[in-house]
Formats: structure tokens, C-alpha cells, sequence
């Protein structure tokens, strides 16, 4: 008996999910004092033939480093969460689009002092637009700013 895509695919973000979290346990890259928005992603991810879009996990990590509770603000009730995609050098290939109906409704947050916001979103990969190859996410989060680097394969 066959497990249906979707369990394997949750399967496969749990995994994503943990081994990510498993390397950032030790992570210092928001400086002491600071706050920051680390992104992760699959280094490698697959496109899937045939498909019009490909799922990419996406995990988002708000980190205040600081002693005092940052209040979190976004543009609008659809800016919470912005990316573009880019390839290597830098060629516009995707960004996220403003969907009809949207899901977000809060545009106001906080984040307390020494404390993580973390969410994981799925970007939809337009499959026609991409090539096996290296690429790059730049993402918008609460209106802080981050970028990670992928690998797609076939």
C-alpha cells in the first residue's frame, strides 16, 4: 500500500521543519541587541514534472535579540509576507502576487524581548518559470527582511 502525496508531503516538511530547527538551535546570526528575519528554506528542492505549481517550504524565524518588547507592523492585511525570487545573478523570475481574497487579517503584532515569531509558509513555484539551477528568495516578514539560497533539481 502507497502513502497519498499529501502525507508524504507533510512528511517531508515536518522533516524540513526539524532539521532546520536542529541547525539554527546554536545560530547567532541576529546580533545581541538586535532584531532580524532568518529565512529557511530546502537547499535542495524538486521540481515537480507536470505540475503547474511546486510547494516550497518556507520556514520564518523573527528573532528579537533585544531587552524590550518590538512592536510588529505590516502595510496592509495582505503585506504580512512578501518574497521575490530571483536566479543567481539576479534575474526577476517570481514574486508573490496579491491573491483576491486575502487571508491575513492582523497588521499589528509584537514580538517580546529575547523572544522567536516563527511561521512556516509554502511559496507556490510558478514549474514553467524555473530551470534546474541555483536561485535566490528574498522575503519580506513583518517588514523585515531576509534571503536564502536554493538549489531546484528535476
Amino acid at each position: 500500500m502507497r502513502m497519498p502525496n499529501m502525507m508524504v508531503t507533510t512528511f517531508a516538511i515536518i522533516l524540513v521543519v526539524g532539521l532546520l530547527g536542529f541547525y539554527w538551535r546554536d545560530d547567532d546570526s541576529v546580533a545581541d541587541g538586535e532584531i532580524g528575519l532568518q529565512v529557511g528554506v530546502p537547499i535542495q528542492h524538486a521540481l515537480q514534472a507536470g505540475a503547474k505549481i511546486t510547494p516550497m517550504p518556507i520556514v520564518l524565524r523573527l528573532v528579537n535579540n533585544t531587552d524590550t518588547v518590538a512592536a510588529l507592523t505590516a502595510d496592509g492585511p495582505c503585506k504580512l509576507f512578501r518574497y521575490v525570487i530571483t536566479t543567481d545573478d539576479g534575474s526577476f523570475i517570481q514574486a508573490v502576487r496579491s491573491p483576491e481574497v486575502c487571508n491575513e487579517t492582523i497588521t499589528r503584532g509584537a514580538i517580546a524581548e529575547r523572544d522567536v515569531v516563527e511561521e512556516i509558509r509554502q511559496v507556490p513555484l510558478d514549474t514553467a518559470r524555473y530551470r534546474p539551477g541555483a536561485y535566490k528568495i528574498q522575503v519580506k516578514f513583518w517588514n523585515y527582511q531576509g534571503q536564502a539560497e536554493f538549489q531546484l533539481t528535476e
